[in-house]
């Protein structure tokens, strides 16, 4: 018998929403608005009260505080967008000390995937369609070799969400 939705599962969900926004702006324009990681940081709280378990919040900051750190880092010597930066900082907030590395780990797996997918030949058929959707920037990027690591960061996010709505504490 399925159980009703709870409130936590509506938040979990806004939190996805949230990430495949993100996802899909960073694959249309190589750019993830910062209002996409801001609202994330805004519905943290409510995951917080709205849990049915005890969320380690000063954990969580600590987790994203280090995040964000390394992300800048990354970001000053050219390897991760400002973008990235922040939307890995602000799902790291939601992963917590107890789901940040398995996080870390889905996002490089994907980004990994990702990668190989754009050194294929499939980046000429994917140029070739946001070209036809009248994408000219998303082409051109995918013809220089760019790659959307927010679609990456959202996988790590989403499984977070998955687990968080399995029972996992963050």
């Amino acid at each position: 018998m399925l159980t009703p939705p709870t409130p936590h599962h509506f938040v979990v969900a806004g939190f996805a929403g949230l990430i495949a926004l993100a996802a899909a702006h960073d694959l249309r324009a190589f750019r993830i608005p910062n209002w996409t990681p801001a609202l994330i940081l805004v519905l943290y709280p409510l995951h917080v009260l709205t849990a049915p378990q005890p969320v380690d919040w000063a954990g969580g900051l600590l987790t994203g505080t280090v995040v964000l750190a390394a992300g800048f880092a990354l970001f000053a010597t050219g390897r991760l967008g400002g973008g990235d930066a922040k939307l890995l900082a602000a799902c790291a907030l939601w992963a917590g000390p107890g789901l940040v590395f398995p996080m870390l780990v889905v996002t490089a797996l994907s980004g990994a995937a990702l990668a190989l997918l754009i050194l294929s030949p499939v980046r000429f058929a994917l140029a070739g369609a946001c070209d036809r959707l009248g994408w000219r920037r998303s082409r051109d990027r995918l013809l220089a070799d760019c790659l959307p690591y927010g679609v990456a960061i959202a996988a790590g996010g989403g499984a977070v969400g998955l687990a968080l709505l399995g029972g996992a504490a963050s």
